[in-house]
């Protein structure tokens, strides 16, 4: 199977250490991650190479989650983590079964503020995942700039 990826590039009103907290801190995440409307967010995190993350809605009927495993760590520059979802994203319903995700977050200090480079690699190519996945971390990331304020 083929994948692809997407990049998105933005700036930030706030110091690198502080949008880093945002991709790090489970108090932060939990205002974020799944978009505004979501209820019952529950983070865990064990912030260290090898060490791992859990994040949980409620999805209604059951609780829609990802998960993953630190690989890089630079505090308030550099992070990079896999991604598996424990939620039907439609490449990876009943049946299917996708390699993990992987996810670069680049911070570096940009005018007053901060400028975000995050890289989601190993979506899988069907023409329209990478792009509502983009089209998702966008709004998610406008709401992690209001909580950050």
């Amino acid at each position: 199977m083929k994948l692809t990826s997407y990049t998105i590039e933005r700036g930030y009103p706030v110091p690198p250490e502080r949008l880093y907290a945002g991709f790090t801190e489970p108090d932060l995440l939990k205002q974020w991650i799944w978009g505004p409307g979501a209820k019952d967010v529950r983070v865990e995190c064990d912030l260290q190479i090898n060490g791992t993350f859990n994040i949980s809605m409620d999805g209604g009927d059951s609780r829609w989650g990802m998960r993953g495993m630190y690989l890089e760590i630079q505090p308030g520059r550099k992070l990079i983590h896999t991604l598996h979802w424990d939620a039907d994203v439609g490449y990876n319903g009943e049946g299917k079964h996708p390699i993990d995700e992987v996810i670069v977050v680049n911070i570096k200090p940009y005018a007053d503020g901060s400028a975000l480079e995050y890289l989601h690699m190993g979506i899988p190519d069907d023409g329209r995942s990478a792009a509502e996945h983009e089209r998702s971390v966008r709004a998610t990331l406008d709401l992690l700039e209001k909580v950050l304020a």
